[in-house]
């Protein structure tokens, strides 16, 4: 067989391929329409089977998130208040959270040393 032949014959065997895979995603496609038909009608049945609950508890209020700071902005507050003259205060809070310096301090440690900072005042 040439290489004609071939490449003819591989272009036959892919469109059959591709039939067959055509005809496969038509039948999930069925399927799922079929499926959510039934979806839907039991869901609408269960709605009119169950009855209202009387009681029905107001959604809770979302707790606020607390404020997260990043690094510059703790050093900006620490550096005000050291001019402030505040600097004693500032390195005993640094030791507070186990770091000898600002930079050494853990990231979730960053909004408890702001109110600390701000107790300063």
């Amino acid at each position: 067989m040439g290489k004609v032949e071939e490449l003819v014959s591989s272009l036959d065997d892919m469109a059959a391929c591709s039939e067959r895979l055509m005809k496969a995603l038509l039948g999930v496609r069925d399927i799922i329409k079929g499926n959510r038909k039934k979806a839907e009608s039991k869901a609408a049945t269960a709605k009119v089977a169950e009855p209202e609950k009387a009681e029905t508890k107001p959604p809770e209020p979302e707790k606020p998130k607390a404020k997260t700071y990043t690094f510059v902005e703790v050093r900006q507050a620490c550096s005000a208040k050291a001019h402030e003259g505040y600097t004693e205060q500032i390195r005993a809070l640094i030791a507070k959270y186990g770091a000898d310096r600002l930079s050494a301090v853990k990231e979730e440690d960053y909004a408890a040393i702001m109110a600390d900072l701000e107790a300063l005042s």
